[in-house]
């Protein structure tokens, strides 16, 4: 990906509602022009979708697994609306899990599952520092 399409991409990721304008304004092309990179890199599947993020409670959970029921248990997280991630890792733990519950009712009740598989290690989040990457702001001989 070329330094442009890159710097759209950027743009995009700090706010998807930025209007082709606006981002060639950042990236010296014309609108229609960023609009042609943007359905192309869609295409492409550089771009896959748009999301909205919300500021959630957020838990990171690593589970030590006392068992080889790894199908469940990557079942239990699939089917959970509220597993935001869950990663199968080497080192510490078996699993971390981003678990974003609504109350702390869903978080006991998520914990309580876990126990049929292991136990686990509950990290929550005191306060975000960074949640995506900054805006590259290019100049026009970056990008030449």
């Amino acid at each position: 990906m070329n330094k442009v399409n890159q710097a759209i991409v950027q743009c995009l990721k700090r706010n998807a509602r930025m209007s082709w304008q606006q981002i060639g304004k950042q990236v010296f092309l014309t609108g229609q022009a960023v609009a042609v990179r943007v359905a192309q890199m869609e295409a492409a599947g550089v771009i896959s979708g748009y999301t909205v993020v919300q500021q959630v409670e957020r838990h990171f959970i690593t589970v030590f697994m006392h068992n080889a029921h790894f199908a469940e248990v990557e079942a239990l997280f699939a089917a959970n609306p509220l597993v935001e991630s869950a990663y199968k890792v080497a080192g510490d733990g078996c699993y971390h899990v981003v678990f974003t519950p609504d109350s702390a009712a869903d978080l006991d009740a998520f914990l309580v599952q876990l126990q049929a598989f292991g136990v686990y290690k509950v990290a929550s989040v005191i306060r975000a520092v960074k949640t995506q990457a900054d805006v590259t702001h290019f100049t026009d001989r970056d990008l030449l």
